[in-house]
């Protein structure tokens, strides 16, 4: 029987909602949620031309997997687009071979996925990349999916169980090269949370050198002269791809934060995985009447 005539309208509605929010990408679920995928993102150049990826089963089933590249572009808002298969001019689907193309892990044990690259000749100087997209096959019961939704009224229920997907950036350097970054504005701003209005700041981030960064945004305050200097957020997994110029983020604050005029703050841009303790940059201002 559809789902329609099982559920009432508001829990069909909600399923539905889910479901569309799987599909767009709305639900960032961690990888610890059915793996724990170690390294989330690797980068091959000409002295390190071989390395692993460990997948580990934490839970009491096997999973099984299945492998394969693809293509995402990043946008200047910072969000990730899916291309069609040819329209990245720099794919490394040709050049890094990943084995094998299919993994079943079980339960409490840990495989492994080789990737080897093989530099074609001509390569121009610059970096290059994909995603290994990393899929969750169901069983063969139709079952093995994570449930991301579910709901109960009027002696009716429902759960939605998703096949979720986990994709590593691998980038492949070419010649010599660097990351550099630079914070050009620091605006404050109000955001909604938990259905309130809240201090927050939009970052505005421009983007140099032949390499990507990735990193986090951090933000101390100092209130005045005598007091301590506070983290007041943190926000990670900023990357700025080659294809970009820049981008700008809205970050909240930590819960109860207030821009006080005569305070301080300090943006950082701080480098993380091999790029950790790297400031690609800062900018520190005092807040005005």
């Amino acid at each position: 029987m559809h789902l329609k005539h099982l559920l009432p309208t508001f829990w069909r509605t909600l399923a539905l909602t889910a479901l569309a929010a799987l599909t767009t990408g709305i639900f960032a679920l961690p990888a610890r949620a059915d793996i724990l995928i170690s390294p989330q993102r690797v980068t091959l150049d000409e002295t390190n031309r071989q390395t692993v990826i460990s997948l580990h089963n934490p839970g009491t089933l096997t999973r099984t997997y299945r492998l394969k590249w693809v293509e995402r572009h990043l946008g200047e808002d910072g969000q990730m687009t899916v291309v069609k298969e040819g329209e990245n001019p720099r794919s490394i689907a040709a050049m890094v071979r990943f084995s094998p193309r299919r993994v079943a892990v079980e339960p409490g044990k840990t495989q492994t996925v080789r990737l080897d690259y093989r530099q074609p000749a001509g390569l121009a100087p610059g970096e290059y990349r994909s995603h290994l997209l990393i899929e969750l096959e169901p069983r063969a019961d139709g079952g093995g999916g994570t449930t991301v939704a579910s709901g109960e009224k009027e002696g009716m229920s429902f759960r939605l169980d998703a096949l979720l997907s986990f994709a590593v950036p691998v980038f492949v350097r070419h010649g010599a090269g660097s990351a550099t970054a630079q914070i050009t504005a620091v605006e404050p701003t109000m955001i909604e949370r938990d259905g309130a209005k809240e201090p927050g700041l939009k970052v505005s981030l421009t983007r140099g050198g032949e390499f990507s960064s990735y990193g986090r945004l951090v933000v101390y305050q100092q209130l005045n002269a005598k007091a301590p200097v506070e983290e007041i957020s943190e926000t990670g997994g900023v990357a700025m791809y080659t294809e970009v110029s820049g981008q700008t983020r809205v970050i909240a604050l930590k819960s109860g934060t207030q821009l006080k005029p005569g305070s301080w703050l300090r943006v950082t841009y701080e480098g993380e995985g091999a790029d950790k303790g790297k400031i690609f940059a800062e900018r520190a201002f005092q807040i005005g009447n």
